[in-house]
């Protein structure tokens, strides 16, 4: 990575903790206590804030019963199912924290690789950590063993780019699924993100961010919205960070009509009416 500027340090500074859940509840009172054990290990102010999305299970009952022995837990639930950004925005509204890391309330994602986030160093052979340098860092899932169709193409693209340009292409740590890797590709036109994982639901952020980003995205393509709002802004971005072999939530379940009209409907939002803060117009289309 280039020398960056250092911004206003921000590594060691108190901390807010977003849990998105939904229907989680045979999971959940593990889930908090992973992270509570984890949060108090850091040595360091915090807040835990679940937010849960009008689940259909006992999961936001189990949640507010959870909150009443944790002094630092903050449990918000919504009357109706509005998806993953309309929690994420909830959220912001509570965190009081300058730093701020939101992920899912789902056994895959595990709090020691939150550790991953805010010890990354800019540089292995120097103590300054990247947060200090960067407004977000997000992680990366692994993914499953690539198809031999693709392995062999990509041995092939880094034969080539080693003998014609001399460059060691890093090889791809595992495969996201169609989906994912077209949605990868769809941001990296659209919007100009070079991250893999594009919707990875696993980052550490700078919370002022979003005085500048308001999130207009109700469903999942938050994920993608803060990415894309962040690069278009000149917002510094660090490197992802990889996730271990486990953190991969099946993708079994086929995403509904309703979900597919909702994302659709996010995408649309935010290319029409790319909504910033007074002050960070967006460019004209």
């Amino acid at each position: 990575m280039p020398q960056l500027p250092r911004l206003t340090p921000i590594a060691s500074q108190p901390l807010s903790v977003v849990l998105l859940t939904r229907n989680q509840a045979a999971h959940l009172e593990a889930v908090l206590a992973a992270w509570i054990t984890f949060l108090n290990g850091l040595d360091r102010e915090y807040e835990l804030i679940v937010v849960d999305d009008a689940s259909t299970d006992s999961t936001g009952e189990l949640a507010e019963k959870l909150a009443a022995s944790y002094r630092r837990v903050v449990v918000r639930r919504h009357p109706r199912a509005q998806g993953e950004g309309a929690a994420l925005r909830t959220a912001l509204m509570l965190a009081r924290y300058p730093l701020l890391f939101y992920t899912l309330g789902d056994p895959h994602y595990q709090p020691a690789d939150l550790g991953k986030l805010l010890h990354k160093r800019l540089d292995p052979h120097k103590p300054d950590l990247e947060i200090d340098y960067v407004h977000i860092l997000s992680a990366s899932r692994s993914g499953r063993r690539i198809p031999w169709p693709w392995r062999i193409l990509g041995q092939l693209r880094r034969v080539f780019l080693r003998v014609l340009f001399a460059h060691a292409a890093e090889r791809s740590p595992g495969w996201l699924g169609w989906k994912r890797h077209a949605t990868a590709l769809l941001a990296r036109i659209l919007f100009g993100i070079r991250y893999r994982d594009v919707a990875c639901p696993f980052r550490l952020l700078r919370r002022d961010i979003f005085t500048r980003i308001p999130l207009q995205s109700d469903g999942p393509f938050v994920h993608v919205e803060i990415l894309a709002k962040a690069n278009y802004l000149g917002l510094m971005m660090g490197e992802e960070v990889p996730l271990g072999p486990g953190h991969y939530p099946p993708l079994t379940t086929a995403m509904g009509r309703e979900e597919r009209r909702q994302l659709w409907a996010d995408v649309w939002r935010v290319l029409r009416h790319p909504a910033f803060a007074a002050g960070d117009p967006p460019k004209a289309r």
